[in-house]
């Protein structure tokens, strides 16, 4: 007994040296954004970290799993949020724009250091502020506010991507996006691009870090500077000092693409198999043992969507169609083959072997759990990234892709039934699962692993690839390009000149040789 107090004293001690304190910050983004890192946080407090996240969502734990991690809520900022744009109403905005995500982004840019001030200034917050973490860990885009905790603890950090990698992330990585072949993450394009695709291609590759660093940069930079009172902050200096970056994407659902080593990929990191139904939800389970092998559909458009703020002609098509689909049983509770819930556990009703196809928004986390479960997709994207999400799937062949503008019974009608009774989604669908899962190591270790590797070597500057420090025109050789062209041309111009002055030297000489032969035979002639 002596020996195993011993023993369990030594592991505790051993894990109190080894555990380390990490602050998780994200100033804005959904509640979705901030389910990519709580699978992360919940594996460092299960290991013995202390972990604290300060968002403006409260964490969603369903079932008998506790947060192993602290969970700070900006509730004011998230109100004042609110108050400065408002509730985003995806159906009336796309009432009254031709682009949403235009519009979206017009609002939250227009507003961005609002959000950034009252984020800063939040009284849940500042309790952040008391202790020094041993590391920081900020998403990738438009939560640049979250560089002034780095500035303040001066400590290492990881940028976490909520979507693929960013051309400007690659960038300060060291690993510059080659837009010959990587698409840009905001254009619909695939890994083969015709030349006036590839034209586009390129501009965007440069304009977007421009265009991040005067309408986004800027204007928080001012809101930073001001709360830490340091006029010399600069947000490019400090996220140019990011150890790596988790890259919430996998080559499973995208296009390949060259890594360098402080870049990873942890797309999938929340998927997980899926459990028994009957012991969550006995009904629906019920609902879908009594369906039949692949003839069930699920239907969610996310969290952000709810039924009663879509427009009643939309709401009709939909339950329209559901009636008319044979597909499902006849629950009581609503209609002929239909059975809802405020609330679905999405992955373990994707796992069941009922279900032929997801009827989704396109969400990223959305489309890695019906690929990792080998579910094939009919999309409807709103907003975001969820058009090039969708697009992307229908591009590999697991989904076919319904927009809104054009939506009708008819056209949701014959995309349910081509992925339903169409075997060849299906197969692509588990045929990405299989990619998918088939990983050296699962991706939310892979993201364990190298969050503990940064603090255990304090940073990851020796990762960093030198092309870092290197402008667009030297990455691409363009300098060097022009170098050799001048080489080439002056070359060329040297034995252009060269050659006219042997000419003419030649010409010269033959013609004085010619002269001299004739006067020579003159004279002897008249002799």
């Amino acid at each position: 007994m002596t020996l195993l107090r011993i023993c369990l004293l030594i592991a505790s001690a051993i894990s109190c040296a080894t555990s380390s304190k990490v602050l998780m910050v994200l100033p804005l983004g959904s509640a979705s954004h901030k389910n990519i890192f709580t699978p992360i946080a919940q594996k460092l407090g299960e290991k013995g970290h202390d972990v604290t996240v300060v968002s403006m969502y409260s964490s969603n734990f369903k079932g008998s799993t506790a947060p192993a991690y602290n969970d700070i809520v900006a509730e004011t900022a998230r109100q004042q949020m609110i108050n400065s744009t408002g509730e985003f109403n995806v159906f009336q905005m796309y009432k009254e724009s031709e682009n949403i995500n235009s519009q979206v982004m017009k609002k939250v840019i227009k507003n961005i250091h609002v959000y950034c001030e009252a984020f800063l200034k939040d009284p849940a917050v500042q309790s952040a502020w008391m202790n020094k973490p041993d590391l920081i860990m900020l998403p990738a885009f438009m939560n640049e506010c979250g560089l002034a905790f780095v500035h303040k603890f001066q400590v290492p950090f990881i940028y976490v991507t909520t979507s693929g990698l960013t051309p400007w992330t690659a960038d300060i990585m060291g690993n510059p996006e080659n837009p010959a072949f990587v698409p840009n993450q905001y254009l619909p394009y695939t890994d083969e691009m015709s030349l006036w695709q590839r034209v586009i291609n390129s501009v965007f590759r440069i304009v977007s870090p421009i265009a991040r660093r005067h309408l986004v940069l800027n204007r928080l930079e001012k809101v930073v500077k001001e709360f830490l009172k340091d006029e010399h902050f600069s947000l490019e200096e400090v996220e140019r000092n990011a150890s790596v970056v988790l890259v919430n994407s996998h080559h499973s659902l995208g296009f390949p693409r060259p890594m360098t080593p402080n870049v990873i990929e942890v797309g999938g990191m929340h998927c997980r198999p899926s459990k028994d139904l009957q012991t969550i939800d006995p009904e629906l389970s019920h609902f879908l043992d009594v369906t039949g092998e692949k003839n069930a559909i699920l239907f969610s458009l996310g969290s952000h969507i709810k039924s009663s703020s879509m427009p009643e002609d939309v709401l009709s098509m939909f339950v329209n169609v559901f009636n008319r689909l044979p597909y499902g049983e006849r629950p009581s509770n609503l209609s002929s083959n239909v059975i809802t819930r405020p609330w679905l556990p999405q992955q373990d009703v994707l796992g069941h072997p009922a279900i032929g196809a997801f009827f989704t928004h396109g969400g990223l986390l959305s489309l890695q759990e019906t690929a990792y479960h080998g579910v094939p997709i009919v999309a409807l994207p709103l907003m975001s990234d969820q058009t090039l999400n969708a697009k992307q799937a229908e591009s590999i062949g697991m989904a076919t892709v319904l927009e809104l503008k054009t939506l009708s019974e008819q056209n949701i009608e014959d995309a349910i039934l081509r992925v339903m009774n169409n075997p060849s989604y299906g197969k692509e669908a588990r045929r990405r699962s299989v990619i998918m899962k088939d990983q050296e190591t699962h991706p939310l270790d892979r993201a364990v692993y190298w969050t503990e590797y940064v603090m255990r070597h304090q940073g990851a500057a020796h990762l960093k690839s030198k092309a870092a420090n290197l402008s667009i025109v030297q990455y691409f050789l363009i300098d060097v390009g022009f170098v050799l062209l001048v080489i080439a041309l002056s070359t060329i111009f040297i034995i252009y000149v060269t050659s006219k002055l042997i000419l003419k030297w030649i010409k010269n000489f033959v013609k004085g040789f010619v002269l001299r032969f004739m006067h020579n035979v003159a004279v002897h002639q008249s002799k």
